[in-house]
């Protein structure tokens, strides 16, 4: 017995495009911490950690580029050990500055810049 399915947009003489739901990057390095940020003027937007084995570390930000498909690096910084937890300002009218948190050996607050 086969069971009843909707029609999809171009069975329906549609012109809308399937988009891609699944998204994937590989990061140089393996990922120890990572957050989404809730910016609606950054949508999209991630931050990761590295884990590399020795002191010097790094985190990215990355940002869905949503006409290619693709993440795209917007900033890479040092970090001294592995960021054991990354969050972003939880600022969903981005009202506030433009704050990421990453923990490691101690707290350390950032400051993102525009284009960042």
């Amino acid at each position: 017995m086969s069971m009843p399915r909707a029609a999809t947009s171009q069975e329906r003489g549609g012109e809308a495009k399937k988009k891609e739901e699944i998204f994937t990057y590989n990061a140089p390095w393996d990922i120890y911490g990572m957050n989404w940020s809730v910016r609606p003027d950054r949508r999209f937007r991630l931050a990761i950690g590295s884990f590399i084995e020795e002191y010097s570390n790094k985190v990215q930000i990355l940002q869905l580029d949503e006409d290619k498909g693709a993440f795209k690096e917007r900033a890479t910084f040092d970090h001294p050990y592995p960021t054991t937890k990354i969050m972003w300002v939880p600022d969903k009218t981005a009202t506030h500055p433009d704050l990421l948190a990453t923990t490691g050996d101690y707290l350390r607050i950032w400051e993102v810049q525009p284009g960042a």
